[in-house]
């Protein structure tokens, strides 16, 4: 997953300060690749999906600076796992609820090696071990409970979702949480079920007001009793037609070609400039690339 990626990913981080615990950044690509060495055959630190975590890790740091450690994190559809193996070395609680058997399987396996008696893969149900998975039917049964959480994120899925199963998801989380609860989402995902007003409207519906960090597409839900909003919406006519455009799946992929365009020769302007690499980039550098199969194939070396 994010095959490529790898600069975008870390200009994205950069863009927001960076990660400040960079060994825990090294602990997981430590543990990535001894885990792919031993179960595959081949040594990779998922140095392109591990990078966007770290973005994500950097995101839930800010959104959750003000709560007491150590936090207690919901992560719904955590695909490769590695957003939550970086909250569990980081001394958090962590919960993953996956709905995709491949993802889960992943995820478990990964879990299990890296943090041994502190997982549980939640097959026999919840329990309060420090790494945890919440299986998708004890989450839908009736009268089951979430605990207190400090927090939840969903990332590059939302409007993937299922629209009754999104409200549900919603509505669960409104009822069992605080005042003030947070979720955090990197981006919608692809709006092929969804569109991006449809989730918008949705949020709202269900008692959350949701706010746009400006000019990316990263969002904050948060529960309110109050009347709920749609905060610090893009403004001005390039934005404005950046949100119309959005509405559509074709447009919302329009834009994130674009983006990415953008972004690299960003990338490529900087690179000529800089006089010594990011510390994460450093970090990265001390592992050895691989290229997966897909990748290798979309790019003609195959």
């Amino acid at each position: 997953m994010q095959d490529g990626r790898l600069a975008l990913n870390l200009a994205l981080l950069d863009s927001i300060g960076g990660l400040d615990d960079l060994e825990v950044a090294r602990q997981a690509a430590t543990a990535i690749q001894r885990f792919s060495a031993t179960r595959f055959g081949f040594a990779s630190a998922g140095k392109d999906t591990l990078s966007r975590a770290c973005y994500q890790y950097a995101l839930l740091c800010q959104a959750l600076a003000r709560y007491p450690k150590p936090w207690t994190v919901l992560e719904v559809g955590p695909g490769c796992g590695y957003l939550g193996l970086l909250v569990g070395l980081a001394g958090h609680r962590y919960i993953a609820l996956e709905a995709s058997q491949a993802m889960y399987v992943y995820q478990s396996c990964l879990f299990d090696d890296v943090f041994a008696e502190e997982y549980n893969d939640g097959l026999y149900g919840p329990t309060n071990s420090r790494v945890s998975h919440l299986t998708w039917w004890d989450f839908c049964r009736e009268g089951s409970a979430l605990p207190l959480l400090t927090g939840a994120t969903a990332n590059h899925m939302i409007a993937e979702m299922n629209k009754l199963g999104l409200r549900y998801l919603l509505n669960r989380l409104n009822v069992s949480q605080r005042e003030g609860f947070p979720v955090l989402a990197e981006s919608f995902g692809a709006q092929y079920v969804n569109s991006g007003a449809s989730v918008l409207e949705n949020i709202v519906d269900c008692g959350f007001t949701a706010t746009q960090i400006q000019l990316t597409q990263v969002w904050i839900f948060t529960k309110t009793r109050g009347p709920r909003s749609i905060s610090q919406f893009p403004i001005g006519f390039r934005q404005k037609f950046r949100a119309k455009l959005s509405a559509y799946p074709i447009g919302n992929r329009a834009l994130q070609i674009t983006d990415r365009l953008v972004t690299s020769a960003k990338i490529a302007s900087e690179a000529n400039t800089a006089s010594r690499p990011s510390q994460m980039s450093e970090l990265f550098a001390e592992f050895p690339d691989y290229e997966g199969a897909d990748y290798r194939f979309r790019v003609g070396r195959w």
